[in-house]
């Protein structure tokens, strides 16, 4: 019986009808993530390799708006300075006079200065914020990752052809043979395993005699 697929937030419960199904919403997302990626290069000439500070605050900007929207913000009872989780197995909490709703924008709404300040004025309220901008952090820092990715392989498109254009055929020849991925490498991982149909005196025999040949 299949594994059931894990809970998706609202925001994200669209469904997926099948493997080809699946597959097409896949491509479509990554045909997405290349637009972004083309579009940032535009906007910052030396994007991947340096993000300048405005353009990073404004990607972790989007990427906060979307880290929201999956992890949405909590209600907590504060009860003799400690901040206490309101779900649906404590619902007396809601009686406590003091509440607060912590979420992205309540702990981004603190400067650099004044979250540093609460380490010791309020360290409950430090430890719980600390918490949320730590994960959001590794968010942001997470896409801005795989943006950066989309962006080299743009990059790299076509370096990769011109570099495969370039290579002569006689290289191509002895890279059969003799490279990382060549047949005296293929043939060293068959004996390792156990294929008693590879030779690799054999092969080189076969090769020096192909060479001879080939170099005449």
């Amino acid at each position: 019986m299949a594994k059931s697929s894990p809970a998706l937030p609202v925001v994200d419960s669209f469904e997926i009808t099948s493997i080809k199904d699946g597959a097409y919403k896949q491509a479509v997302a990554t045909d997405r993530m290349r637009s972004v990626a083309r579009f940032v290069m535009a906007q910052s000439k030396s994007f991947p390799e340096t993000v300048s500070d405005e353009i990073k605050e404004q990607l972790h900007e989007g990427y906060r708006l979307r880290f929201n929207e999956i992890n949405p913000p909590e209600k907590y009872a504060v009860v003799n300075d400690h901040y206490i989780l309101i779900d649906g197995s404590n619902p007396d909490l809601e009686k406590e006079r003091e509440k607060v709703v912590i979420g992205v924008d309540y702990c981004y709404a603190y400067s650099q200065q004044q979250y540093g300040k609460l380490k010791n004025e309020n360290p409950n309220l430090h430890a719980l914020i600390k918490g949320w901008r730590d994960r959001t952090s590794s968010y942001c820092s997470n896409r801005l990752s795989d943006l950066k990715r989309q962006a080299r392989t743009i990059m790299n498109e076509g370096k990769t052809r011109d570099r495969a254009a370039t290579i002569d055929f006689a290289q191509r020849v002895t890279e059969a043979f003799k490279g990382d991925h060549g047949l005296i490498q293929k043939c060293k991982n068959a004996v390792a395993r156990g294929d008693t149909t590879a030779n690799e005196a054999k092969l080189k025999t076969a090769i020096d005699a192909f060479m001879v040949k080939w170099n005449a």
